[in-house]
């Protein structure tokens, strides 16, 4: 036989070159995965479905809870316009405070207090005196009148009956 040098050589050279080179070149992995590698490979495939899964519900559960929050924040951005101010409260503190005096004092038995009368209760007492006075002087000289003419009509009617 022919080498590659153009060389013949004897069988026993040839078998000792063909056994250096199958010991030289090293076996190549088998084709078809073993039955060990196939139950490896769907026990990490379930695994990893399982992980996505579990993965997705959490995701869309976050996706809800943001979307809520978001609904949250809008509406009490819209109420914060719609809260009273510094001022304002102010004004309804001071507004309770007086509310409640009064209803403590409206608990309380009234006092007796007399104070002498103001002015403008005094002008209104003397100006309907004065009109009472006045009244009382016109209806005399009515009645004045009136008895005068009656004890003329007297008088005459005397002179004629006899």
């Amino acid at each position: 036989m022919n080498s590659e040098s153009g060389q013949k050589l004897s069988l026993e050279e040839l078998k000792q070159r063909n056994r250096a080179s199958a010991f030289s070149v090293p076996a190549a992995p088998p084709d078809t995965p073993t039955r060990q590698d196939r139950e490896n490979l769907l026990a990490v495939l379930t695994a990893l479905y399982r992980l996505e899964s579990t993965n997705s519900s959490r995701l869309e559960h976050l996706e809800a809870s943001v979307a809520a929050q978001e609904a949250l924040f809008r509406a009490l951005s819209r109420q914060v316009g719609q809260l009273p101010t510094q001022s304002q409260l102010e004004a309804l503190a001071r507004d309770v405070a007086q509310m409640r005096a009064e209803l403590k004092q409206a608990g309380k038995k009234k006092e007796l207090s007399v104070s002498p009368p103001s002015l403008e209760t005094a002008l209104s007492v003397l100006i309907w005196l004065a009109l009472i006075l006045l009244g009382t002087l016109v209806g005399m000289v009515v009645l004045r009148t009136i008895w005068s003419g009656l004890a003329a009509l007297w008088s005459a009617m005397r002179t004629l009956i006899p």
